[in-house]
């Protein structure tokens, strides 16, 4: 649960950052090393938004700036303009656009820049197109974005956005699971701030995401106290400060910094449904450990205005988690078990969610240490090659020295080989180490279906013993005089059409099926004449389930079954010794 959670905030800390980025480290007042456009009135919006986005005042932009963007690029016909206002409808947007809309505009924009002097236009838009795709879960695209911009960023000297840019590799890597990588990205990124005299707040809580260590929570304190204007961090700060004081049982300390990042949200941004979410659910684990359940309850209820926003959200599995808890400690039985079918249903959700994405997380991780791999060897090839310039231009001078540097060069080449050797070798560990990555998760996908059927069915069984239960008090109270005859009759007649109602059982033959296709098929080869209830008993015994479970199912005594089940030994033709439950479990 915690792990599920922990990417969850990792996704949300993204679109947090990546929307509250400020421009730092320019030589104009907007911050910014565009080329002027040649549109004075276009400039002038621009140095507008600019000027909010450097102020960290997007939320305040007037709509109708970002319309007359639009108009402008439409009646100018201009490249330059259409990606400019796409990328400023992005940026000042993108806290409420779904990241899907914002690559669609980004990569619009992209395609616009064709000409090599609006290359800092291209950086900008590639960065923030990298964001929009880590967020999404394109790892290799993000990667290769930021990649093509970093170096556009170095050649004008744009110590912000390329902090900004190492900062994001950083959370790249941390979602991939490479925390060496990601802290070596963070390094570069501080760096890169201190050269812009930029606050090291965001340094401060990604080191803190980056280890696992009591430092955490030194580091977290320090982001939040140099936060400044960077609202959106020190609030994901205060959030992350209180989970570390609930993971250690501490729920008054949680509350202290959960009730700081109510005030500042109630300051900056009332209406923002992704913080004020994170707080809630935090809130509502500290009320749970208080056992406030009732106080908890109002919290949670204090989140169905955002109900559209978080469907589908991983959020939804922890606040149906803590609606099932709370009801049930308030014992509130249907809303408890209402709320843990809901938790279940979210849970194996988020659970086929994080295993589809391990795949392509261990694929990016490969493929990240292939490129790098391979810009090691570039670079390596390239001091060979001034090797053997040096080499030759020795030759002309002394022919000793011109023979040490042939020497040199062949070192260097045995070592490239035995270098290149040892990475073919871990390459192909680590695609066995994928493969058996996936056959583990086809296995716990049966297991998985497996309890979801006898769950499914141990549901039935109970079902038809509360009938039967109905059925002999009706009975009695009939015998008694104390209910009508006719009443009696009509009631029993009602629970045996439901006792002998097969609709049950095709149903759970059909997911039966698709967990074990050949099952009944292998039967059949083995007994051609089994009847549909010895196919259906073999069912029930394949999932484990016991003879007074079984007679409940089929509404037969125990005595039945076992009658039933030596029947089905015959027909299987087993020795006295072999038990039929292991022979089954073997079709």
């Amino acid at each position: 649960m915690a792990e599920v959670k922990n990417r969850m905030r990792h996704i949300l800390l993204l679109t947090a950052l990546t929307a509250v980025m400020t421009l730092q480290g320019a030589k104009t007042a907007t911050g910014y090393y565009f080329v002027a456009s040649g549109d004075a009135v276009f400039d002038s919006i621009t140095h507008v938004l600019s000027q909010k986005d450097f102020d960290n005042e997007r939320q305040a932009v007037d709509p109708t700036l970002l319309d007359r963007l639009d108009q402008l690029a439409q009646q100018r016909r201009q490249p330059l303009l259409e990606a400019r206002a796409l990328y400023w409808r992005v940026r000042t947007t993108q806290m409420s656009a779904p990241p899907p809309q914002c690559i669609e505009r980004l990569e619009r924009a992209q395609q616009l820049i064709t000409d090599a002097r609006y290359d800092y236009d291209l950086a900008l838009i590639r960065y923030q197109l990298a964001g929009n795709c880590e967020r999404m879960g394109q790892y290799m695209k993000t990667y290769e974005l930021l990649s093509e911009a970093i170096p556009t960023l170095h050649k004008y000297g744009d110590d912000y956005f390329l902090g900004n840019a190492y900062l994001l590799k950083g959370q790249l890597l941390l979602n991939i699971d490479d925390r060496a990588a990601a802290l070596e990205q963070i390094r570069l990124s501080r760096e890169s701030y201190e050269r812009a005299h930029y606050p090291l707040n965001r340094i401060y809580f990604f080191e803190a995401m980056a280890k696992s260590d009591d430092t955490s929570l030194d580091l977290y304190r320090r982001s939040v106290a140099t936060g400044g204007k960077d609202w959106g961090m020190t609030l994901q700060g205060y959030a992350n400060i209180s989970n570390i004081f609930l993971a250690r049982q501490q729920p008054d300390s949680a509350l202290v910094y959960i009730n700081q990042g109510y005030e500042l949200l109630r300051e900056k941004s009332p209406d923002n449904p992704l913080f004020y979410s994170i707080l809630a659910i935090d809130h509502v684990r500290v009320l749970y450990q208080q056992r406030q359940y009732e106080q908890a309850l109002d919290v949670l209820r204090s989140l169905e205005p955002f109900a559209k926003w978080l469907e589908g959200e991983r959020m939804m599995e922890t606040i149906y988690e803590y609606l099932w808890r709370v009801n049930d400690k308030l014992e509130r039985r249907d809303d408890a078990y209402k709320y843990l079918r809901r938790y279940q249903e979210e849970y194996a959700r988020s659970e086929a969610n994080i295993r589809r994405a391990e795949i392509p997380k261990a694929q990016a991780r490969e493929a990240i240490a292939r490129q790098q791999d391979q810009i090691r060897l570039l670079e390596q090839d390239a001091q060979l090659s001034r090797n053997r310039l040096y080499a030759s231009i020795l030759v002309t001078v002394l022919l000793v020295v011109a023979a040490a540097g042939v020497a040199v060069w062949f070192y260097q080449r045995n070592r490239l080989r035995r270098q290149e050797n040892r990475e073919l070798r871990k390459s192909l560990e680590q695609e066995a180490i994928i493969s058996q990555l996936n056959r583990q998760n086809f296995e716990n996908d049966i297991k998985q279906k497996d309890c979801e059927i006898s769950s499914s069915t141990l549901l039935l069984a109970n079902k038809n013993e509360v009938l039967q239960q109905l059925h002999d008090i009706t009975e009695r109270f009939g015998a008694d005089g104390r209910i009508p005859h006719e009443y009696v009759r009509q009631v029993n007649n009602v629970i045996g059409e439901s006792l002998r109602n097969d609709d049950e059982w095709s149903r759970f033959k059909l997911h039966f099926d698709s967990v074990h296709p050949d099952f009944f098929l292998k039967l059949k080869e083995q007994a051609s004449d089994l009847t549909e209830n010895e196919l259906r008993l073999c069912a029930y015994i394949r999932i484990g389930m016991r003879a007074k479970q079984i007679a409940e199912m089929l509404s037969v005594t125990p005595d039945s079954v076992n009658t039933a089940r030596y029947r089905l030994r015959k027909k299987l033709g087993l020795e006295r010794g072999e038990k039929l439950d292991d022979h089954i479990r073997r079709v």
